[in-house]
Parts: structure tokens; sequence; C-alpha cells
């Protein structure tokens, strides 16, 4: 019996499994960029994970630890008792149950008949949504009847008994309940000292006894009440939250932003205490409303699933960003689990920024903000490594922190010893893959703005930190990039990784012209940025060490290695593990130091530098690459399906792209169970829609400008996105016979190119 039903824009839990609770947890999440809720359910169970995340808060629990983004307390729990029988799936008898997410409006319902052990028939509806309309607020509605006359006992509050898979953050702990009813709870964390207010208000449509419940770290109002048979109880909370760090309190001393954060918590409240849940939903759905105005995606085709997934994908887009903050980027896990300890890595720059940049572009410029940002961070780390330049973090948390990559992770499947995790040290192409998220962005968009107060800084930065990091070898006469990781991870300590070279003479040709441009075309900037970097020591250092880069070219049977010593690995037959429901299932039977003698892949290097830089090689050579590399590519990495699904549509294996299609569709909401328990693969999220408009739909920059050159699948009879290029927003529908009709919606005429065919868009 299939658990998990598709409709388009609703994705439907259609019976209870305590079991797979942590799937439903994660990809039923809700938020809004600033608060992310993960959808636990209203009753405790066991081997449930409550995680609420403020962004932007992060913490040390220890001195040995690196900043994670804290576990604040939990709000969302309801403890139903009847007749002294607490609620409870585990328990009693269910005869109906449906839990869905509206993807569209990001409100969950959960309907239940439940026969308690006693006999009560109990009917059950649970309602609940974060808010876009006002990011500060959440807010539950239960609806209960019972069948014969019973006692009620409705229990809830605020609980910051919760942790961080153990790890408790917060300290200095306040709580009352005022005027009988209004909770507030307030909590600071031990290390970043980030205050968070939390109130909450409950209301009834019957009358009840209420008394205030406070435990070791925990707040809650508990209403008894008797209800007659078949008479409805509805029951409703109204949860706020604000933090010290909230973008709106920075304009207030440091000392005053906890009693701001309290007064504008409290008048929240009170304000909304008696709006009807209704009236709160629809102020967040037309918000809603607008944003997949400028968003959605229209396939032809019959398949729920196909259509669910691209609606799946725009929702968690949506409620991973903070879309007006700088200050924040987005987690691996985005705000739905404590995985990856909610840092940032390349996964935003490459995954998910290219759909910000085409349909939301001013959210894609404050992602980038973020990384100039992060300069402070990645210049320290730069000259803790004895480089010069920036060298960005390869986990980034606060913008001032550096590295907080993790140095030791489990222990090793053969030798049983703690592993040492090397990215943090050695895996340095996020420097370049910034840059060329930010060259792309401004390709896409022309905002010079971005580039003269922010882009060509970290351009140049960036350009310096790979020219100070190449070494001479002397008996080779050039310059080589040793002990790296590429974006294979199953590859450590190589030599002349073929991606990181290439991506490092990028960056450092888009410097020489970044100066040449700036120099002749805009003084006043070169001035500046010269007086703080010394643009011309930069572009000497460039200009003595790029003629002399090693770059890997390809052999005799024109195969690029993807570094010095990948093609004379050992081949493996991996076939075992490609097919496996399970990724990484092949640490069961190798550790990290065994994979480095083996000719696989946990995502290609070389697959990815093709998808990156279309004219790099001829077609046929990147045809020949693709097939090489793919047929030694796990796909253990929830990033590589994408990427090699738009290549395997680009070079006509039609087959290939649609079943990698469909894998990359089911990372998250495919029918693996245990896929998302930590959180959902936001890089992966982007992907989908990567391979929907990028893919089947031929979007790409080339060296003219926008270029369209689509390949539809052939189950489908057309595709409809949107776009925007160059301030212009557009309307493309592709159909069947790959015929591109487009619509301007707004903005000036702009040039594009059509299956390399130029036409003005009037």
């Amino acid at each position: 019996m299939q658990q998990l039903e598709y409709k388009g824009r609703v994705i439907k839990e259609s019976f209870f499994n305590r079991k797979n609770i942590n799937k439903y947890e994660a990809i039923f999440t809700q938020g809004n960029g600033y608060i992310g809720i993960r959808n636990s359910l209203e009753e405790h169970y066991v081997g449930e994970i409550r995680d609420t995340f403020i962004t932007g808060t992060f913490n040390k629990a220890s001195e040995d630890e690196v900043s994670e983004l804290p576990n604040i307390a939990d709000m969302s729990a309801v403890k139903i008792i009847i007749d002294g029988t607490e609620f409870s799936l585990t328990e009693g008898e269910i005869t109906f149950y449906e839990r869905s997410l509206d993807l569209s409006t990001g409100e969950s319902l959960r309907n239940i008949v439940w026969k308690s052990p006693s006999g009560v028939r109990v009917e059950l509806s649970f309602r609940r949504f974060v808010s876009l309309y006002n990011e500060h607020l959440f807010v539950q509605k239960v609806d209960l009847l019972c069948d014969s006359d019973v006692d009620i006992i409705i229990e809830s509050g605020i609980d910051g008994s919760v942790t961080n898979s153990g790890a408790m953050h917060f300290e200095d702990i306040k709580r009352r309940v005022y005027e009988g009813k209004y909770m507030e709870y307030i909590s600071r964390t031990t290390q970043s000292k980030v205050s968070v207010v939390q109130d909450a208000v409950c209301r009834l449509n019957k009358e009840a006894a209420v008394i205030p419940v406070m435990g070791r770290r925990t707040l809650a109002n508990k209403y008894s009440l008797k209800l007659k048979a078949n008479e409805k109880l509805e029951f409703e909370k109204r949860s706020v939250f604000f933090s010290t760090r909230d973008k709106e309190l920075t304009v207030f001393l440091e000392d005053d932003r906890l009693e701001e954060a309290k007064k504008r918590a409290l008048k929240l409240i009170i304000d909304i205490e008696n709006t009807e849940y209704s009236e709160l939903f629809k102020s967040s759905e037309s918000v809603w409303k607008e944003y997949l105005k400028k968003s959605e995606i229209i396939v032809g085709t019959d398949d729920e699933y196909v259509k669910t997934a691209i609606n799946f994908a725009l929702y968690h887009l949506r409620i991973m960003v903070k879309a007006d903050d700088n200050r924040v980027g987005i987690g691996a896990k985005a705000l739905s689990g404590e995985g990856y300890k909610g840092h940032s890595f390349w996964d935003t720059e490459l995954f998910i920024l290219p759909y910000f940049t085409y349909t939301h572009p001013e959210i894609a410029r404050t992602l980038l903000e973020y990384r100039y940002h992060n300069l402070y961070g990645a210049r320290l780390k730069a000259k803790e490594h004895g480089y010069e330049g920036a060298m960005y973090p390869w986990e980034c948390a606060w913008v001032d922190d550096g590295e907080v990559t993790p140095l030791y992770m489990g222990a090793d499947i053969v030798t049983g010893e703690i592993t040492k995790i090397w990215t943090g040290l050695i895996e340095h192409h996020i420097t370049a893959d910034i840059v060329y998220a930010i060259d792309h962005y401004y390709k896409v968009t022309n905002d010079i703005d971005y580039m003269e107060n922010y882009g060509y800084e970290i351009i140049f930065e960036a350009a310096l930190f790979w020219a100070s990091r190449l070494e001479y070898i002397e008996d080779r006469d050039r310059y080589e990039i040793r002990d790296v990781i590429g974006p294979d991870e199953y590859k450590e300590h190589v030599d002349n990784n073929a991606y990181t070279n290439y991506m490092a003479a990028y960056t450092m040709k888009l410097a020489l012209k970044n100066q040449d441009y700036l120099k002749n075309n805009n003084r006043k900037i070169y001035d500046a940025l010269d007086l703080k970097l010394d643009i011309d020591y930069i572009k000497e250092l460039i200009e003595k060490k790029l003629p002399k880069l090693y770059l890997p070219m390809p052999d005799k049977d024109g195969i690029i290695p993807q570094s010095d010593t990948f093609l004379q690995l050992k081949k493996l037959d991996i076939s075992k593990y490609k097919n496996a429901e399970a990724v990484l299932g092949i640490y069961n039977d190798y550790n990290t130091k065994q994979l480095n003698e083996y000719m696989v892949s946990k995502q290609s290097d070389t697959v990815m530098l093709l998808y990156l830089f279309r004219d790099l090689f001829d077609y046929e050579t990147r045809k020949k690459n693709f097939v090489f590399y793919e047929d030694k590519t796990l796909h253990d990495s929830s990033l590589s399906k994408s990427t090699h699904a738009v290549l395997a549509n680009e070079f006509k294996f039609e087959e290939m792209a649609y079943k990698l299609f469909k894998g990359a569709i089911s990372v998250d909401l495919g029918p693996n169970m245990k896929s998302s328990d930590e959180g959902i693969h936001s890089a992966s999220i982007g992907g989908i829609w990567a391979i929907y408009v990028l893919g089947f739909g031929g979007v790409n920059i080339d060296k003219n400008g926008l270029n369209i050159n689509p390949r539809l699948p052939k189950e489908w009879s057309f595709l409809e996105f949107p776009l925007i290029y160059k301030g212009s927003s557009l309307r493309v529908r592709i159909e069947k016979d790959n015929k591109v009709s487009i619509k301007k919606l707004q903005g000036n005429s702009v040039e594009i190119y059509i299956k390399g065919e130029k036409q003005l868009i009037k």
C-alpha cells in the first residue's frame, strides 16, 4: 500500500506508521525563511524530532564544537486527554487517517477518526500554518468531536526541553503566564548570547477551567471541560517568535533589543488573539498566491508525480530563504532538520541560486550579499592556511566565524577509528563556485550596482587566493593545484583535480577581464578597489602564473582525467551500490582510504565541469566524457542526479535522462522512508527546478546571452515556466515539437536566442 500520495499541489500521507514519522516531519516542514518548524505531530511519539529554528541564531554548545543552528523551544505540541486516556495513534483503533500539505498555501491538515481504548469514537482535525504574511507567526487549530459525553483536557504551551541531538543551547530561562492566558518564554543561547522571545495564547469555543503548568524547562496552560456527545470543540493556538538578532531590531542598541522583542511579541499576540484562524490564514495565503504567480511551472503530463515534484520544489525553495536578510544563507537541510548544523555550502551558489537568479533576482542578490559578508571569514581562513586573498570556508554559519566544518565524524567501517573530515581543509573549489554564481547572476540580471558594491571585490579577492594557491613544479615548468578534494568526495588528497583547476583558471581570467573593464570604463570604482586591494599586484601575480597553470586535457581516448591518478585507479563493479535504494551503501564495504583506490565517484567532477561550461570542449568530447564518468558514478550525493539528467537530455540519452530525472525528484519526495530523516536536501530541491527549466526547458547563458534550446521528454506535451532576464519578466512555453513561444509580461524589449537564432522579445 502506497503511503505517500501525489496530488499536484498537495502531498498526502494516507496512513500512519510510527516508523516513518521522521520522513513526514521533514518533507511537511512549514516555514517562511525566518522560522522553520518541522512538522512533528501534535501528540508525542518515541523517535520524533521536534525542531524549530530561527534563521541566523547560531550557537556553540561547547567550546570544542562548531556553531550550529539551535533548536528553540517547541510550541507545536498539543496534549489531548479524553476521559483520562491520552490521545495517541499507538493506542486504541485508527478507523481513518489522512495528513496533507498544501504546497500552494503552506497549510497542513490532518484528519483522524479514532476509537479510544475505552470505546469513545473521536473525530479530530488538526490544521496549522506558518504565516508568509507575518514571519513571526505560527497558527494551529484543532477540532474535536466525540460520540459520547466526555471529560476533556487539552494542554499546550512552550517546551524548552528540546535539544540538538542531546546538545542544550539555551540558558537564563524566564517564564510567566500573565492575565491568566498569555504565555511568555524567554531564553538565551549559551555562547552567542542571542535571546529568543516566544509568546503563545490559546482560545476555545467552550468555557473551560484553566491552570498554568510548569516543568523544569516548560510552560503550558491546561484546559479542562466537559463535552457533550456530538458537540464540536474548537481549540486554537497562536505562537509568535522574536529574537534579538532579528533584522528589524538592529536599529536598537544591543542592550535594548530584548525589551523591544518582548514588547513586539506581546503586542502581536494580543492583536491577533481574537482574529479567526481563517482570517489569519487568508492573509498568508494571499502572499503565497503572489509568490506562485511569479514562480509557477506547468507541465503537460498526466503524471501527478511529475506535477507534484515541481510544486514541492517551489514550496521548499520559498520557505528555505530569508528573502530580505543578507546576513544569512541557506543551510544544506534548510530549516527542516539538524543535518549539517544549518551551515551553508557551495550547494547554494550552484544548485539553489539559479532558481532565484532567473525568477526572483532580488532574493538572489540578498544571498550573494551574504557571501560578501562572508569575506571576513574567507580572508581569515586564507591567512590561517598561508594564502592571500579570500579562501571561502567550506561550511559557513555566522559571517565572521570563518571555517565551521567539524574536524571529525563517525567511526571508520574498517579500522573503527574516528574519521577526520578533510572537506573544510582541502575542498577549495567553493571559492571559485561563488565567483561563478556572481558572474552568472550578473549575466542574467545586468545588476551593475551589485558588482560595484560587492561583486568585483569578491572576484579579485578570490582570484588572489587562487594565484597564491598555485604551486610551481620546477621539473614540469608549470603551476599545479595539489592536495585537494573536488566535488567527488570519494577522492581525497588528489592532485590537479580537473574541476578545481578549470574553476581556478576561470576565476583568474574573470578577474583580469574585470580589471581591464574597470580601468578603462569605470575609473572611480577601479581606483577605490585598487586602494583597498592593490589590483595591479593581483593582475601581475595572475599574469605571471595563469599561462603556466596545468589544465587537464583529453587523453588519446578523448577522456579528460578527473585528477592525475583517476584513470590509473582500479576498476570496481558498482552495480550493487548504483542500483540500491539507499545511498552511501558502499561505505558498508569500503572506507574512505579504500575508495581512493577505485575508479568510482560519489558525484562526477568532470560532469559538473561540463555542466557549468558548455563551450569548454566540443560536443563529441563532452558527450564521450559524460558516458565515461556517469558509468562510474554512484550518485550518492543528492546533488548528482540533477546535473547528470540535464546533460543526458542534452546528449539525447532520453531514457537515461528521464530515469535520472525521476531519481532526482525522488530524493526527498520518493518512497524511501529514511532519506530525509535529518531534513530535506535543499540543493537537490534546487536541482529539481534546474532539470525542468535548464534541462528540459533548455535555458542556458552562453557567449551571446540567454539561449533557449529545449528538449522536452516524449512523455510531456508542453512545458511552461517564468524567466526574468535583464529586468524583463517573461513567460516561456515549449510545445511537444520543441517549438518555443515567449510572452513578455513587463519590462523593456530584450534580445534572446532561441535555438541559436537571435530574437527581439517586444
